[in-house]
């Protein structure tokens, strides 16, 4: 069972899309269950009573709570649902980066455009998410990759900075190690400076002497970094463009 939300203010465009995802799923044969909501606060509201969607499909301009907004904090809730805007503005892309976005779709929305975002968002949420299991000082902790902001060298140790998490996880693994083994797992690492291993997905601007983070953090750019970061950076999200 695929469960799916769309939230849209306007009844027609909802009727719409309701449709569409149905004459996807018997095209395919998949089994869905349809949530229709027109305001962001209701979407949250039924959220939080389910929690069990698999896939949001979210109207960015509306009264209230906008979708974008909605879209961040489920994100910093830790859901993992996958989400695909619906919007009549294309200027909302950057921005969309920051919660995960599988696409954005202008309206008025094509078939067979809804039917490629919905394969792909199906995609990835049955593909099982990396994970990274850490030895810690007392107990073994296991992470997962996307909730990585960045690493910090602590002498012998690592630092690991998490999303939802308000204390560093310090690991006993080196932070070469800790470089090697998240590479492998993941293009979205990069070494700024021998003390910092950043995620590229939590970057909010890069400068000639640091990376801000999504969270305020300054970190800094060691001499020779820059020009390599800007093209990882670059790199990684032209990467994630449909």
């Amino acid at each position: 069972m695929i469960r799916i939300m769309i939230c849209d203010d306007e009844p027609s465009q909802l009727e719409l899309l309701e449709r569409m995802v149905k004459e996807w799923a018997k095209r395919t044969k998949a089994e869905v269950q349809v949530d229709l909501c027109q305001s962001a606060d209701r979407f949250f509201f039924l959220w939080e009573e389910k929690k069990n969607t698999d896939i949001a499909l979210l109207d960015i301009e509306m009264p209230g709570m906008d979708g974008m907004t909605l879209a961040k904090r489920l994100r910093m809730m830790g859901e993992n649902l996958q989400i695909i805007f619906v919007t009549g503005f294309s200027d909302y892309a950057l921005e969309g980066y920051e919660v995960d976005a599988v696409s954005f779709l202008l309206k008025p929305v094509q078939t067979q455009h809804l039917s490629a975002c919905l394969e792909k968002a199906w995609d990835r949420r049955c593909r099982r998410e990396p994970e990274f299991v850490l030895e810690t000082a007392g107990e073994v902790v296991k992470v997962r990759l996307s909730d990585i902001c960045y690493l910090e060298s602590a002498a012998h140790d690592t630092l690991l900075y998490c999303r939802n998490r308000t204390q560093a996880v310090r690991s006993r693994t080196g932070i070469l190690r800790m470089e090697r083994q998240l590479v492998q797992k993941s293009g979205a690492f990069f070494k700024i400076h021998r003390s910092y291993l950043i995620n590229l997905a939590y970057v909010e601007r890069i400068t000639k002497k640091e990376a801000v983070m999504e969270n305020g953090q300054r970190l800094p750019i060691a001499r020779g970094k820059w020009e390599a970061l800007n093209e990882a950076y670059l790199r990684y999200y032209r990467g994630r463009l449909i």
